[in-house]
């Protein structure tokens, strides 16, 4: 769909109130932006209980609870039209969940951003929102952590997006404009797809080799440099089987990239394995190694770093939404 005028962009909400969904929470609040955090009725509870420290400062903020308004709802009244932005930042088990939660903030001219990991959430959000603008996003290069009930960062990273078809450009205008103005690095892409499978090779080693060795950036690019390497070489393998150019200079600029990170802190999938949480391997080698097995294409350390991720998570709880 096209969105009508470049209007500005003034009402946010974010579905997704972990490591992420915080970071671009507090980014906003510092750019004079207040987002609704959209959640259930018992999620908001328990957020309002404990209010979250983010880099050691307990923060409150406000939230939409999806089937009631006003004040019978446990969260904030939010009264006028729809949101012009949702932001989705949950983990992949919960994305179904919050497309059906931000339903009743989202009405034809609600620009929907899926922030997660992986290739697929876009077309996932697009069938369950057709009238919408569903833009195709990535949000890297930030060093947040949310473990034990706290979120540190000193990274915040940058957010890319672009259109991948007909009537978006206004839309990414818009989204590029808002970005710009709370001070959050925004990038558009000319070709979005590319970079996504582009950060998809960054994930397959990084957050697979975390994960596995319960180390943090340092160890990937350092003890497990080679295994990095040669994980990102098989992910670059698949992506030009499909008719996607990656070279081996992308490789080289994610080594730099995660060179300049915090070196103690982890990425998500990490963080999950050490919270007792299920990860999102069904976006990394979950995606890619099918797609290898249909081409012909040997990738034996994604193959190996699926097993010992799905070994890791044999006895877990069942995966809650943060």
């Amino acid at each position: 769909m096209t969105a009508k005028t470049d209007s500005p962009i003034q009402t946010v909400g974010i579905a997704g109130r972990g490591a992420i969904g915080l970071l671009y929470g507090m980014q906003m609040r510092s750019g004079g932006v207040e987002p609704w955090y959209i959640a259930d009725e018992e999620r908001i509870w328990r957020y309002r209980q404990d209010p979250v420290p983010v880099n050691g400062i307990p923060q409150t903020f406000r939230y939409l609870q999806p089937g009631t308004t006003g004040n019978e709802s446990a969260g904030d009244s939010h009264a006028g039209p729809a949101l012009d932005l949702v932001l989705i930042m949950t983990k992949a088990s919960g994305l179904e969940g919050a497309l059906e939660e931000i339903a009743p903030f989202v009405d034809d001219h609600t620009i929907i951003l899926s922030c997660l990991n992986g290739i697929t959430s876009e077309e996932i959000a697009r069938e369950r929102y057709p009238g919408n603008t569903i833009l195709r996003t990535i949000v890297q290069g930030m060093d947040t952590v949310y473990l034990h009930g706290e979120c540190h960062y000193s990274h915040i990273g940058e957010i890319l997006t672009g259109s991948d078809g007909p009537g978006q450009e206004t839309a990414v205008r818009q989204v590029k404009a808002f970005f710009d103005s709370i001070g959050m690095p925004c990038r558009i892409c000319e070709d979005i797809v590319r970079e996504q499978w582009n950060k998809l090779m960054l994930n397959c080693g990084v957050n697979q080799i975390c994960a596995v060795y319960g180390c943090g950036y340092a160890g990937a690019v350092g003890e497990h440099r080679e295994l990095f390497v040669r994980v990102m070489e098989e992910v670059r393998q698949v992506a030009l089987a499909r008719g996607i150019h990656l070279g081996t200079e992308d490789i080289d600029r994610w080594l730099t990239v995660c060179e300049a990170l915090d070196g103690a802190s982890m990425p998500s999938m990490a963080q999950d394995i050490r919270a007792g949480r299920h990860t999102e391997l069904c976006l990394f080698s979950g995606t890619v190694v099918p797609m290898a097995g249909i081409l012909g294409i040997p990738v034996p350390e994604l193959s190996r770093l699926q097993d010992q991720i799905l070994a890791l998570e044999a006895g877990m709880e069942q995966p809650s939404r943060p």
